[in-house]
């Protein structure tokens, strides 16, 4: 009888060891072509979009998409666009307005001062 016991165990060492070396196996396959299944995946992904009918016509398949993508176009919203730097013009009267204020507070501080006096 213990050479039941022990066959048993040792059939479930066997079976651990081979759904590890399968799991590892796995992973190893994932890590090593990654970038392929990236893309692979992507198309994919891209090539089973549910309001296309696989039945319809192949000229009437890529209005149909077309459509489609108009129609996701309006439903998201725009993505928000770099803003532009300003204008060399509407820089310089920025500058020239803290010129002026800058210039009108030294001015106010030197007559603070000749009061001070």
């Amino acid at each position: 009888m213990a050479k039941g016991g022990e066959r048993e165990g040792s059939a479930l060492k066997t079976a651990v060891i081979v759904a590890g070396g399968l799991a590892l196996a796995w992973v190893t396959v994932e890590a090593a072509f990654r970038p392929f299944l990236d893309r692979l995946r992507g198309a994919v992904s891209g090539s089973t979009d549910p309001a296309r009918d696989p039945d319809q016509e192949e000229e009437e398949a890529p209005a149909a998409a077309a459509a489609a993508a108009e129609a996701e176009e309006e439903k998201a919203p725009a993505p928000e666009e770099p803003s532009a730097p300003p204008a060399p013009e509407v820089v310089e009267e920025k500058v020239e307005e803290k010129v002026v204020e800058l210039e009108e507070k030294v001015e106010e501080a030197a007559a603070a001062a000749d009061k001070a006096e």
